[in-house]
């Protein structure tokens, strides 16, 4: 009894299917494609009751909407789309919780907080700014656990409120480049066959264009210098976000693996070997902790199961009834598709869609779509709709994040210099990734 509790931990369910998409990617078949989708079913029932509210009502009304649509236009079976994909993005999820559990022990990490606080007064937003960004790329929101405290030391409202949006401007920019982000792992998905690179050094010009953009338009000493020295005061926490990033992007150009797998198989194998290094207790401490964790990513598992078999459903359906072909007959300009995707994310996110539930919609159409969008667009397109709706939405999880280690209400996150920025940027980047596009097309 105490062995079938144990295995039917949710814990244990992510670490198994953790395990299964290893296997999978071993020795790829039919057979362990639909194992993986059962034990995927179970887990998702398994974690349902300890789900949060606004979750479950958010994927119950998913469950709900494609069912009618099944009923209607028939298809049960492109619900699987969803749950095989399960073991992939656990081990996507699993990897970061590492990741995360790894950092901790990292005198790398350990020392950013000192680097933030030896920032002088007129460094301090440019610092966190940037600093934020480099975090996230590879912690993503667990980079606010690092600001906070010294955010806090913060003097007078006025302050506290110009370090926590910077903060959190840099660090939902991450998600224009990082593999790290589901934003990039759900992409790839839908559009596959992008080298990493391509995707990295669009995603990094415009997050540098947008980190200077906000710089000169909040920091109090707006010169481009005082955010020269901030960023070379972070030097340390450059190199093992470097290091992370460049092996994944090496790996996936170099081999077969796909994105996505060549994160969950080279991340993990670099955490292990830094903490063999540092010896038995930082590795005991560290997968006793992934294991603990395993289960915090429920929330984002369930969602994305929901939203990918929601998915499956309306590209049957959208194919039953003629939608896509009509879709494809309008012939849309770059732009509109462009203009769609960021647009509808990012307003869909200010009034409390989560953004997976959108941009998988939206990836799911137009990637069956005749497009004249260069497949790196599309990918940026949902990447830049990502950081908008990490920015600015009610429901995204940066933002759940920023409000509880910044102890502020999600208004004073939002709403202001952020939501300006945000509309700006949005702005900025449709018209500069149709240019982009004229180039490439």
């Amino acid at each position: 009894m105490f062995l079938l509790k144990q295995l039917t931990r949710p814990e244990t369910l992510l670490v198994l299917l953790w395990v299964t998409q290893l296997v999978r990617m071993a020795w790829p078949g039919a057979g362990i494609d639909n194992a993986a989708a059962a034990l995927a079913a179970l887990c998702i029932v398994r974690v349902f009751p300890l789900l949060r509210r606004p979750t479950v009502i958010l994927c119950a009304g998913l469950a709900t909407l494609a069912a009618v649509l099944i009923i209607i236009y028939g298809g049960p079976a492109t619900v699987l789309v969803g749950f095989r994909a399960v073991p992939m993005f656990v081990g996507f999820f699993g990897t970061i919780v590492l990741m995360r559990a790894t950092a901790d022990q990292l005198q790398q990490i350990a020392s950013a907080r000192s680097l933030f606080r030896r920032l002088k007064p007129d460094h301090r937003l440019g610092g966190f700014l940037v600093g934020s960004h480099l975090l996230a790329v590879v912690l993503g929101p667990g980079a606010y656990a690092i600001t906070a405290p010294i955010i806090g030391e913060s003097k007078g409202e006025e302050e506290y409120l110009a370090a926590i949006r910077a903060c959190h401007r840099g660090g939902s920019l991450g998600g224009l480049w990082s593999p790290f982000w589901i934003a990039m792992a759900l992409s790839t998905q839908y559009v596959p066959g992008v080298p990493l690179w391509q995707t990295m050094v669009l995603g990094i010009s415009m997050a540098v264009c947008a980190l200077t953009a906000s710089h000169v338009l909040y920091a109090r000493e707006p010169g481009l210098a005082l955010l020269w020295r901030a960023l070379r005061s972070l030097q340390p926490i450059a190199l093992p976000v470097a290091l992370c990033v460049l092996l994944v992007a090496v790996l996936s150009g170099v081999t077969v693996l796909s994105t996505l797998e060549a994160l969950i198989v080279s991340v993990p194998t670099l955490c292990l070997l830094t903490l063999m290094a540092k010896g038995r207790r930082a590795l005991r401490t560290t997968l006793v902790n992934t294991y603990r964790n395993a289960a915090h990513i429920s929330n984002e598992i369930t969602i994305l199961t929901m939203s990918l078999a929601l998915g499956g459903v309306v590209r049957h359906v959208f194919a039953q009834t003629g939608i896509t072909g009509w879709i494809g007959g309008l012939d849309l300009p770059a732009m509109a598709v462009i203009g769609i995707m960021i647009g509808t994310v990012s307003l869909g996110a200010l009034v409390g869609v989560h953004q997976i539930v959108l941009v998988t919609f939206l990836l799911a159409v137009f990637s069956d779509l005749p497009v004249q969008v260069a497949d790196v667009i599309l990918i940026e397109s949902a990447l830049v709709a990502w950081s908008c709706s990490s920015t600015i939405g009610l429901s995204a999880i940066m933002v759940g994040t920023a409000t509880t280690l910044f102890q502020v209400p999600p208004e004073k996150i939002i709403l202001g210099p952020n939501l300006k920025f945000t509309a700006m940027f949005a702005a900025a980047s449709i018209l500069v990734l149709t240019a982009v596009n004229a180039w490439l097309v």
